[in-house]
């Protein structure tokens, strides 16, 4: 009789395990948001730098228990190639730290269900129609897997294979722009912004577009994200030789309230930067 017992006590025993497994889920996607926002407003880059990679563990191991949680992977993605593109030095860390950010991305838009679950094996004319079919509910599978992408790329920048993939990130930003133009607060825009001051006028670079959506990203985000200025300064000033304005954007971002809601982080890390370029000026333009 024991063993007659025993079996709906296990039964009633794998449901309630499940439905912890579920609340264990659901805590762990909205932990990750939470995260994130505590991030982005912390205002010691050194706390993050050392704390961060502990954190991603976590979250990784999560990830193992619910492999297609949508959600989870593009806040991993997000975390993943934020803390390689502020921290990470060694060329090879950050190549392996923005391809596991792609990947992320990449499940993201396969779990979500999104047309984009191949997007970096199509062809670009193939992709196109493809893009311009996106609607509102897949702003943040794109957003998440170009802003991966423009990570990987960058990390990649010696690998003209990798360079080749720009103009189909290009395409998705533009998507993404098109249906939220203030989406992460005008940052669309930077990213837009800086694909388009990579190369001289001579070479087919749009040093004027650039300046257009630099401008736009710093309407948008009200000034707020300092880090605007700095790659303002560092991809476009300097492509176009401006020294004047490489300097008066340098000095802005130094003499700026660094704790803005949203850009804590990033704007006390503009400003070192903005500090070690301007110790650079003369190196660069006499």
């Amino acid at each position: 009789m024991s063993w007659l017992i025993r079996i709906p006590i296990a039964g009633l025993a794998a449901a309630a395990l499940a439905g912890c497994g579920a609340l264990i889920d659901r805590a762990t996607t909205n932990f990750a948001r939470d995260l994130e926002r505590a991030v982005v407003d912390y205002d010691a880059p050194l706390v993050v730098e050392r704390g961060l990679p502990a954190f991603l563990l976590i979250l990784e191991a999560r990830l193992n228990n619910n492999p297609n949680d949508a959600d989870l992977l593009r806040t991993l993605s997000s975390l993943t190639a934020t803390y390689s593109g502020l921290f990470v030095e060694q060329p090879e860390v950050r190549q392996r730290m923005t391809a596991r950010a792609l990947r992320y991305a990449e499940r993201a838009a396969c779990a979500s269900g999104s047309a984009l679950y191949d997007v970096r094996s199509r062809p670009f004319l193939d992709l196109e129609p493809v893009v311009a079919g996106l609607d509102e509910e897949e702003i943040e599978t794109a957003y998440g897997l170009a802003t991966a992408w423009v990570s990987w790329i960058a990390a990649h920048s010696h690998d003209y294979g990798a360079l080749a993939d720009l103009p189909k990130v290009e395409l998705l930003l533009e998507r993404v722009a098109e249906l939220d133009p203030g989406h992460d607060d005008g940052a669309v825009w930077l990213y837009l912004a800086v694909l388009n001051s990579q190369r001289p006028p001579a070479a087919g670079g749009r040093p004027d577009l650039a300046r257009e959506y630099y401008q736009r990203a710093r309407e948008i985000s009200e000034g707020r994200n300092l880090l605007v200025d700095v790659f303002m300064a560092d991809e476009y000033a300097r492509l176009v030789f401006d020294r004047e304005l490489y300097v008066e954007l340098l000095e802005g971002v130094v003499e700026a309230d660094p704790e803005q809601p949203g850009f804590t982080l990033a704007n006390h890390i503009a400003q070192q930067r903005a500090r070690q370029m301007l110790e650079r000026t003369a190196e660069i333009f006499d």
